[in-house]
């Protein structure tokens, strides 16, 4: 057997972790799903940090639903979606690019989840918060311009 018919065959082994990563995927939207359910039954005040938090989850498995079917197409094959591929991976670069978006975006959502219950004592302390994450998007855009 030639080697190349082996990583051929081997590259199947990648079947495993897309697998588990769509089962995480599905269960963090189903999460998100009955977190946002048990909000509506609230009144508006307690339902925001609910829904805030089901928005957590639903970029929780955008991440997870991104790194499984990005895994597929860099090792199993490309995907042919009907709507266009929006989720097309051509190299590990645009995996890690189209992650550090959502990652970023998870980010913001934390620092809304955090404002929330966040009693500042002074307003820099809200500006020191709110400017570590803007570092962090901005470290990201750095990232991305280098590609």
């Amino acid at each position: 057997m030639r080697l190349e018919t082996l990583a051929h065959l081997i590259r199947w082994v990648m079947l495993l972790p897309v697998a588990g990563l769509l089962l995480g995927a599905f269960y963090f939207a189903w999460n998100a799903f009955t977190e946002a359910l048990k909000a509506l039954s609230h009144p508006l005040e307690e339902a925001l940090p609910a829904l805030v938090g089901a928005v957590d989850l639903a970029l929780l498995a955008a991440v997870f639903l991104l790194f499984s079917l990005g895994l597929f197409e860099l090792f199993i094959r490309p995907l042919a979606l009907p709507m266009g591929n929006i989720l097309a991976v051509e190299s590990l670069s645009d995996l890690k690019a189209k992650l550090g978006q959502v990652i970023v975006m998870i980010l913001v959502v934390k620092f809304f989840e955090k404002a929330l219950d966040f009693k500042p004592q002074s307003a820099l302390d809200f500006l020191l918060f709110a400017g570590g994450v803007a570092l962090l998007a901005g470290a990201l855009w750095l990232a991305k311009a280098k590609e």
